[in-house]
C-alpha cells in the first residue's frame, strides 16, 4: 500500500492576501465609507423630490388624488426606504414603511381612506425634516401614531 502525498497549493488569492502593500482592513472601511458619503446630497435629495411628489399626487392638497394609482405610493414609499440609509435614527424609513403597510392593506379591502394617508404624508415630511433631532421617545409617539391610524381607519393586517 502507498503512502498518501499531500500537496501544498498555493492560491493566487492567498499570494495577494500575503503580499506587502496593498490596504488594511481599516483603510478599505474608511475608503468605502468616503465612497459612500459622496452619495450622501444626491440621495437626500432624492428623498425629498419623492415626499414632494407624494405630496403632490396623494397630499391633502393634490386635486386628482384620487385618480392616482396607488401602487405608485407604494413604490415611492419603497424607494424612501432604500435610500434612507443616509438618515439614520429619524425614522424616516418606520414611516415609510408604515405608509406602504397603509397602502397594502387599503387595497386588499379595496377602500382609501384620505385621512389616513394625509396623516401618514405629513408624518414623513415631519420625520425627514426633523427626525434626527428629535429624541426617541417622540419618534416612536409618531411611528406608533401611524400603525394607530391605520388600524383605525383601514384595519389590521391578520383581520383582513
Amino acid at each position: 500500500m502507498t503512502a498518501a502525498r499531500k500537496f501544498k497549493i498555493k492560491s493566487k488569492l492567498a499570494a495577494v492576501a500575503f503580499r506587502s502593500g496593498g490596504v488594511t482592513a481599516s483603510q478599505a472601511l474608511k475608503q468605502a465609507n468616503a465612497g459612500i458619503e459622496t452619495l450622501r446630497e444626491p440621495s437626500l435629495a432624492m428623498i425629498d423630490a419623492l415626499l414632494a411628489e407624494i405630496d403632490a399626487r396623494f397630499g391633502p392638497g393634490a386635486k386628482t388624488r384620487s385618480e392616482e394609482a396607488f401602487e405608485d405610493l407604494y413604490l415611492m414609499c419603497s424607494n424612501i426606504i432604500d435610500i434612507s440609509l443616509y438618515l439614520p435614527g429619524s425614522g424616516l424609513d418606520e414611516a415609510a414603511r408604515a405608509s406602504c403597510e397603509l397602502v397594502d392593506l387599503s387595497g386588499r379591502i379595496g377602500a382609501w381612506d384620505w385621512t389616513a394617508v394625509d396623516v401618514h404624508v405629513g408624518a414623513m415630511k415631519v420625520l425627514r425634516s426633523a427626525g434626527m433631532a428629535m429624541s426617541e421617545a417622540q419618534r416612536r409617539s409618531i411611528l406608533d401614531g401611524l400603525a394607530k391610524v391605520t388600524h383605525k381607519r383601514v384595519g389590521e393586517r391578520d383581520a383582513i
